[in-house]
């Protein structure tokens, strides 16, 4: 079997190798394990803002081990369900906020209409402080069960 080359032949393969080749995107700078690391925390930050558009204090974290980010939604508030050992959101006197446990008492209030509630805080079952605190100056975080009443009265 004989192949005759002919010149329509032969221009026709330099044409096909001459043929422009497809257009290569142009690769991105590459970069440090450090720069992508960070580029990844951010995208993150702002993938939890989106999330929750309502709680813009976001926490980051970041050692040469380990990232942490998150957002410090505050515990949702439960209702006072009757006397017992409860984790209130308060701000002292002094105006620092903290969370303690106290055990509630609701009171009414003998010459205006209202309550309050009498919190007690105790040590290995003594009593220590009683107040008196205005509902609106507590935030009450969660009930404790019994086993820590158990433990602490």
């Amino acid at each position: 079997m004989s192949m005759s080359l002919t010149r329509r032949t032969i221009l026709g393969g330099i044409a096909a190798s001459a043929a422009p080749l497809p257009a290569v995107a142009a690769l991105p700078p590459v970069q440090s394990p450090e720069e992508r690391l960070e580029a990844a925390v951010s995208a993150v930050v702002d993938i939890l803002r989106e999330m929750n558009p309502d709680h813009s204090a976001i926490e980051r974290q970041q050692y040469s081990n380990y990232v942490f980010v998150g957002i410090k939604i505050p515990p949702k508030p439960v209702e006072w369900t009757g006397p017992g050992f409860y984790e209130v959101e308060w701000k002292r006197p002094n105006g620092k906020l903290c969370t303690p446990i106290f055990w509630l008492e609701r009171a009414e209030y003998k010459t205006v209409p209202g309550y309050y509630y009498r919190a007690e805080t105790r040590w290995k079952g003594r009593l220590e402080t009683t107040l008196k605190l205005k509902p609106e100056a507590i935030r009450i975080i969660r009930k404790k069960d019994d086993g820590y009443a158990v433990m602490h009265s």
